[in-house]
This record gives structure tokens, sequence and C-alpha cells, in this order.
């Protein structure tokens, strides 16, 4: 219990290792690949929380909604990992690191708990004929475009 309670007084702390600059052999191309890398994940993986979080507002009555939840949650701590890796060039601070990598740990499993729970319900629902409305709209547009196009293509040759 000692160790827990050190860990967290000192959870910001990170006078106890050396950055990964002055750590190993980092050629500059190296460290800086594996920097630009880890933030462009940590970004994307940011983005698509967003995204989720757009679409289930748009959409109400959404089916299993704390699967999505869980989704984001998971998807936002595999991002953060991925940044903190990142600060550790300048900033070591692995026990943040190992904080977040226990949370992601443990949402993780939550969600494939969840998705396995819930896969046989998931499968079981029907789609909604939605999606076949929405592409017959679609097609119905075009295909007034089209008629418009040839009635003008046929007013002009008559004239």
């Amino acid at each position: 219990m000692e160790q827990v309670e050190e860990f967290l007084t000192k959870l910001f702390l990170a006078d106890d290792w050396p950055a990964r600059w002055v750590c190993g052999q980092w050629s500059s191309f190296h460290g800086w690949l594996y920097i630009t890398s880890d933030i462009a994940i940590w970004l994307a993986y940011f983005v698509i929380p967003a995204i989720i979080i757009f679409f289930t507002q748009k959409r109400h009555n959404l089916p299993f909604l704390p699967v999505f939840w869980l989704f984001g949650a998971f998807i936002i701590l595999c991002g953060s990992t991925h940044l903190i890796d990142a600060l550790m060039f300048w900033w070591p601070g692995y026990r943040l690191s190992a904080l977040v990598r226990l949370m992601t740990a443990l949402v993780s499993l939550a969600t494939s708990f969840v998705l396995i729970r819930d896969l046989p319900k998931l499968i079981e629902v029907k789609p909604k004929n939605e999606l076949k409305t929405y592409q017959m709209e679609k097609q119905l547009i075009q295909y007034e475009k089209e008629i418009l196009e040839l009635k003008t293509l046929l007013k002009s040759k008559k004239e």
C-alpha cells in the first residue's frame, strides 16, 4: 500500500527517469518520426470520438448507446497513451503513462465484455428501410435531374 501511495503522490513528477532524447541513441530522424507518428495517432484518436459523439447526437433513440460511449472512452484513452509517449521525449511521466495504460486496459476489457455480451442482440436487430429509402430518394433526385436535362435538350432541338 505504501508503494501505491508513493505512486499517486508522485504521479506528475518525472525526475526519477531521464527524458527519452537522452536515453539511448536516438537519431533526430528516428525521434521525430516517433513523435510525429504518435501525435498523428493521438489526433486521429481524438477526432474519431468527436465524430461518434456528433453521430449519437444526430441519431435519436440509438440502440446500444453505452457501446458507443465505451468505444469513445476506449479510443480517447488509446490516443492518450500515444500523446504521453510523444511527450516522454521531454517529460518522462512514466507514472502517469502507467495509470493511463491501466485505465485503457480496464476500459478495453469492459468494451470487449459488453460487445461479447451484446453481440447476439446486435445481430438480431433488423435494419430499418431508412438506408434503402435514402438511396431511392437519392436516385429519384438523379432521375429528375436527367429528365430535366432531356427536356431542355428536346426543347432546344425543337427550336
